[in-house]
């Protein structure tokens, strides 16, 4: 991410304000080892220059014994401390639900405290490139063998903001 700032600073420009807008699109979450594992859909919008929220679906599909579907549900709320023309920096909190369809159905609740940031390109204004990481806890251990949303999460997206 920090190598991304440096060397597209020039191609970031003042006078991007997504503010009160919806962004729909892709947000890719990944965790333990495997990259992008979780996909999903995501609505993101900037209810003020320094509050945000988000709202993801997500499927994944494994293959262990047996196929293991997840269907996930993740809202997450955002505070940007530091807003700049083409940026933002935010910390936030997020909470899920996830079902697990396989020979246990199983719920999984979980919360996580996240950071991240936001960039737009000033020749496309209304497309928001994001990234976040951040530790997601769950108390769920029925599931050895299992990649469920725990530990060290993060996620990477794209929303278009009309």
């Amino acid at each position: 991410a920090l190598f991304t700032l440096v060397c597209c600073t020039p191609l970031f420009a003042a006078g991007t304000d997504n503010v009160g807008k919806i962004g729909v699109g892709y947000q890719g979450m990944s965790t333990s080892n495997q990259f992008l594992n979780w996909n999903g859909i995501s609505a993101r919008s900037w209810v003020t220059p320094n509050v945000g929220v988000e709202g993801n679906l997500y499927y994944r599909t494994e293959n262990e014994a047996s196929i293991t579907h997840y269907y996930s549900v993740q809202l997450k709320g955002l505070y940007a401390p530091i807003v700049n023309a083409n940026s933002r920096f935010y910390v936030g909190i997020d909470g899920a639900y996830t079902y697990v369809d396989n020979s246990d159905n199983s719920d999984i609740w979980s919360i996580g405290a996240l950071i991240g940031a936001e960039w737009n390109f000033q020749e496309i204004p209304e497309l928001g490139f994001n990234f976040d990481v951040g530790y997601t806890y769950t108390d769920y251990d029925q599931l050895d063998g299992i990649d469920a949303i725990d530990g060290i999460v993060t996620t990477l997206g794209i929303h278009y903001y009309f």
